[in-house]
């Protein structure tokens, strides 16, 4: 009789459901791009472990990596085979114990299969959608404050912040004076109307309005990102014709996704960083966050931006906790206290490993400590998007692989990461890479271990030669409207489909 076991993979704080069909077994877990389940970490073997199914009986396999397999309570040696049942765990850099493990596998359920041909299926847990209903309550309170109807963690939203209203036979939204504002459909607001299909936008949460009633996920999560037929049109200086310098890109990025955008001098990743920040909005096309279009409702997500830029901009002859504590007062609620304020810094300091150096002047840092600060400094808003720029730029090959793991690491604690980069060493690291050509035309866009497969080449610096030429750029364009990642776009934005028709036809 087929079966099937349900892993609860826990990294951090992300955690994901995957289901395997005994069909399909074994499944290799590892570093190695030919694994059926690939961990993008450093410290990870090639082929970590696998797990098998014969007769109906499941087991662990440790494949003999520097980096040994916890089994419940113990290390496996390399060969060892353990059977699987409901409730055991499987864990990586443990050292013995078990609080300090960094990845978890935990089985939840041995049971009949429903389908052996089915692939590896992975299901993100989302927190819960939650309802009010504003007829029977007549007022809910939203902020920060612990006698609010829906608390909110974040210190960018105020102890009050806003109301929603029943009176009647009307429903308004007011805003209660905070300091980062309360939106409706992309307006700032003191109050105003609700209709059906309302938007309401407070820092870092989204409430939907209908028939009396408002929708929000509880849990926090990071921010999904839409580019759909996106184009950046400029006057060419030469010609005085129009040029396109992002030019039809269309893509997805999930919540809590750490993406890299890569690309040669020219290709317009610049340009595409703009577009998306608002900060030189795009000719043409949609930029979307969490599937609601930023074109005249830009103000509303300012709040859940974060951008790193490429310079560091901080003042040399303050201390890490000083500069910090400066930019906490500017970016969160008012109405914080100093106690929430040093929380605050805290926390920040500790999200980017700085712990121990809160007392050292900016100007005693290093490059990556520095950077770590910027980063910090954005982190203090709670941001659902984090946006970098460069960050590894004139670092050592040390310090860029401990940037990429911790922009990693943020994408697991609520945080969608978008980083542009030049280097290559550490690719693996992240979770897709967008792939850019000269004159800003997306070419590739999928996880690190297919991009040279994909290119048809040996070394990944090869890309960057292939992707100077027009009728090679014009190749994988049309190669990319034939992988997964697109047509999986194109079930939600049929428009972007159609556009690559157009391309195809010309």
């Amino acid at each position: 009789m087929a079966s099937e076991i349900v892993l609860l993979i826990t990294e951090r704080r992300s955690r994901q459901h995957i289901t395997l069909p005994s069909g399909k077994a074994p499944y290799r877990f590892g570093r190695s791009p030919e694994c059926e389940y690939v961990l993008r970490r450093n410290n990870v073997g090639d082929r970590q472990f696998t797990i098998r199914c014969q007769n109906d009986l499941w087991t662990l396999e440790d494949e003999g990596s520097a980096v040994g397999t916890w089994y419940n309570n113990r290390y496996i040696h390399a060969g060892e085979r353990c059977p699987l049942q409901t409730g055991d765990l499987i864990g990586l850099d443990t050292n013995g114990d078990i609080s300090t493990q960094e990845i978890t596998f935990r089985v939840e359920d041995i049971r009949k299969a429903e389908s052996d041909n089915a692939d590896v299926r992975r299901e993100q847990d989302t927190g819960a959608l939650r309802e009010v209903d504003v007829r029977k309550k007549r007022r809910v309170l939203i902020g920060r404050g612990e006698d609010c109807d829906i608390q909110l963690s974040s210190d960018r939203v105020s102890r009050h912040h806003c109301e929603v209203v029943y009176k009647n036979g009307r429903f308004e939204v007011h805003d209660l004076g905070s300091t980062n504002g309360t939106y409706l459909d992309g307006h700032r607001v003191s109050a105003a109307a609700l209709e059906n299909g309302s938007v309401i936008n407070v820092p870092t949460q989204v409430f939907a309005f209908t028939g009396g009633l408002l929708h929000y996920h509880e849990q926090q999560s990071g921010i999904s990102l839409e580019l759909v037929n996106v184009y950046k049109t400029v006057k060419d200086r030469n010609t005085g014709k129009p040029l396109n310098i992002v030019d039809g890109t269309s893509l997805a990025i999930a919540p809590n996704s750490f993406v890299v955008l890569v690309g040669g001098s020219g290709a317009g990743k610049s340009s595409l960083l703009t577009c998306i920040t608002g900060s030189a909005p795009c000719t043409d096309g949609k930029v979307m966050f969490d599937g609601i279009d930023t074109k005249g409702n830009r103000n509303a997500f300012d709040a859940v931006v974060g951008y790193v830029p490429q310079k560091d901009i901080m003042h040399e002859n303050l201390t890490v906790e000083q500069s910090l504590s400066f930019t906490a007062r500017l970016r969160i609620a008012h109405d914080a206290t100093r106690t929430e304020i040093r929380a605050a810094v805290a926390r920040a300091i500790a999200a980017v490993d700085l712990a121990g150096r809160e007392k050292t002047l900016i100007s005693n840092l290093s490059g990556g400590q520095k950077k770590r600060v910027s980063i910090a400094m954005e982190l203090l808003a709670s941001p659902r998007l984090l946006i970098l720029d460069e960050p590894t730029s004139g670092l050592s090959p040390d310090l860029d692989r401990s940037m990429m793991e911790l922009c990693r690491k943020l994408s697991q604690e609520n945080c969608t990461v978008l980083m542009v980069t030049h280097n290559m060493s550490n690719i693996n690291l992240c979770d897709k890479i967008a792939f850019l050509g000269v004159g800003g035309v997306l070419c590739y866009y999928g996880a690190p271990e297919g991009l040279n497969g994909y290119f048809d080449v040996a070394l990944t610096s090869d890309i960057f030669e292939k992707l100077r030429d027009p009728a090679q750029i014009e190749l994988f364009r049309e190669k990319y409207f034939t992988t997964a990642e697109f047509n999986e776009l194109v079930t939600q934005f049929p428009e972007a489909a159609q556009e690559a028709d157009k391309r195809c036809r010309k």
